[in-house]
């Protein structure tokens, strides 16, 4: 259109010079304005212990893409879950590399041409780990990484520090005025028998099944990497206490040393982390991923909060205790259908609380004898919400479980109460070979197929007083397959769902409750 505007206005008879001249101005205050603006980075890092600070890689990526759904849920629930950042997605394995360059012998580094914007910018060299400074403001012109707006979190270290007959040998110079200070690798490749700490900033390599028996202290940003199919076993007390800004991560020794993102890669699993026999073990604003159990307790009474499990066949698994307590956890992306994001197995007593489950194959189950209260949890996007099967009879309330398959399955003398929760599922609940006395009440149910189904050898269910959204009697016994629905002749081998009478609008009080 500007082009076309020059022709006509060189082609008329009425031009004057200086009417070039200001459509000159014109065209070239266009072209700049089109140029993308760019900044540049400059800082210091060093390498703990060293002279020569050069070959430290410095590396901008683009900001970790948020998940919108857990955003949401984040957003209308801020009191359930964890709320994800930059510092709980970002992982650079999976990033998108935009810039990089080296440091020199004094560690000093400048990347120039950044295009204006916020990023996650990775410090790394070969034998030294690296860390990560997120969500730095790129501005025109210069910008210096120690002054710029930035949040200086998790970070991700390396130590090359042995385990010496079965002491930890810790590094404890103090820091220099660098930026950015990395210290180098720590193996441990012997159990532990000693009080030890692992600590901020610092990074430990499990390189074969690992037992701790002294006491064990993991301080807030301490990053744990486990060889593959290796398991650390905590016997001894255990404070992993990280912050919500700066969490403590468990993750699979693989792949971090590299700068491309790996993407659809993905890196092998460690075993699992294990606690056992001590009592006295706290666990807070920790991440596990790529596990094939991210953390397995058989400790009497064990509490767990705010933590991360992903991309692992387990999140979290109590096993064979008397009770246990995890709430404000977030499982996403679990996946084998044998195990779930949060999973209860012989546990007698306990609660599931405040948790966000996404993504999993089954986003909870709670199998043989195990009899936890159940509620104010979500569920997105699993194939089962809440697995229940073995002699378990657990109390399910408050809950939201949305875009499953199965809400809620019973298998195998189970024995729930079901009250006042939002389902909007495929099928509400199903319940499966042998599963006994189910008590229904106060939910809301909308379901793609049916709302309750029974499978054969299954007892009566009472189901009275739930809203089906929908008042007609012929549309809520078509969301209802019992043994009204089969043959004469079989029907002996099916329970009845007694659904009258029913509500004729939403239970108000059904769903996650206000805290």
């Amino acid at each position: 259109m500007i082009i076309n505007y020059f022709l006509n206005f060189i082609n008329n008879s009425k031009f004057k010079i200086h009417n070039f001249l200001t459509l000159i101005i014109l065209l070239l205050i266009v072209a700049c304005s089109t140029e993308p603006q760019t900044g540049s980075l400059s800082g210091t890092i060093n390498l703990e212990g060293q002279q020569d600070h050069s070959g430290i890689t410095v590396a901008v990526y683009n900001l970790a893409e948020l998940d919108q759904d857990i955003v949401e849920i984040n957003e209308e629930y801020p009191f359930i879950g964890v709320k994800i950042s930059q510092t709980t997605e970002f992982d650079h394995r999976f990033g998108n590399l935009i810039k990089y360059t080296h440091t020199d012998a004094n560690g000093n580094f400048k990347i120039k041409n950044i295009p204006t914007g916020r990023y996650n910018v990775v410090a790394i060299k070969e034998g030294f780990g690296f860390k990560y400074i997120y969500e730095i403001s790129i501005t025109e012109g210069d910008n210096d990484i120690s002054n710029v707006e930035c949040l200086i979190l998790n970070s991700q270290l390396n130590s090359k520090f042995k385990i010496q007959n079965s002491k930890f040998i810790s590094n404890t110079s103090s820091r220099n005025s660098a930026d950015i200070t990395l210290y180098p690798e720590s193996y441990i490749n012997a159990d532990i028998n000693e009080e030890t700490v692992f600590e901020t900033d610092h990074h430990y390599i499990i390189e074969e099944d690992i037992f701790v028996l002294g006491s064990l202290t993991i301080e807030p940003g301490a990053v744990i990497r486990l060889n593959e199919g290796v398991k650390l076993i905590i016997s001894g007390d255990l404070t992993a206490i990280g912050e919500e800004e700066n969490m403590i991560w468990f993750t699979s020794n693989d792949g971090l040393d590299s700068l491309i993102s790996l993407y659809p890669y993905t890196p092998y699993t460690f075993h699992r982390v294990e606690l056992t026999a001590s009592e006295a073990k706290q666990v807070s604003w920790c991440k596990f991923d790529h596990a094939g159990t991210g953390l397995l307790s058989k400790v009497n009474g064990f509490s767990i909060s705010d933590c991360i499990f992903r991309n692992s066949s387990c999140g979290f698994k109590s096993e064979n205790v008397d009770s246990t307590f995890c709430s404000n956890l977030l499982c996403k992306t679990i996946t084998n259908e044998s195990y779930a994001g949060i999973y209860f197995n012989q546990v007698a007593d306990g609660c599931i609380e405040k948790n966000v489950i996404i993504n999993c194959e089954n986003g909870m189950k709670i199998k043989t004898y195990s009899n936890p209260e159940v509620k104010n949890n979500y569920f997105d996007n699993c194939n089962t919400g809440i697995d229940i099967s073995f002699y378990s009879n657990p109390l399910i309330k408050f809950n939201e479980i949305e875009n499953c398959y199965y809400g809620l399955k019973t298998l195998e003398n189970t024995n729930i109460i079901l009250e006042m929760n939002n389902i909007f599922t495929q099928i509400g609940l199903k319940v499966e070979i042998r599963s006994q006395t189910n008590i229904v009440s106060n939910n809301n149910i909308k379901s793609l197929n049916y709302s309750i189904k029974l499978d054969k050898w299954t007892a009566d269910v009472s189901a009275e007083n739930n809203y089906f959204y929908t008042t007609n009697n012929t549309i809520i016994e078509e969301l209802i397959y019992d043994k009204n629905d089969v043959e004469p002749s079989q029907q002996q081998l099916y329970g009845e769902v007694a659904y009258e009478p029913f509500l004729i609008q939403e239970y108000s009080y059904a769903g996650i409750q206000s805290q």
